[in-house]
């Protein structure tokens, strides 16, 4: 399970930090500087970790072993 999770990981995390990235860039002109979108950008990884976790257990739990009919 664990070589799933680190596989949607990789795409989750891009995916969480663009986006809050990107809220940060359009929530204020003021926010537009390095400190608010690292941070955005830190937070929107972390939060991928768990998330690429539910989301692999998801997927694991939804398949069904196959029965081999003789």
């Amino acid at each position: 399970m664990l070589k799933l999770a680190v596989l949607i990981f990789i795409l989750t995390a891009p995916t969480f930090a663009g986006t809050l990235v990107i809220g940060v860039l359009t929530a204020d002109t003021s926010l537009a500087n390095a400190i608010p979108i690292v941070a955005a950008a830190a937070v929107g990884v972390l939060a991928a970790v768990p998330a690429s976790w539910a989301i692999a257990r998801a997927i694991l739990a939804g398949q069904k072993p196959r029965t081999t009919s003789e």
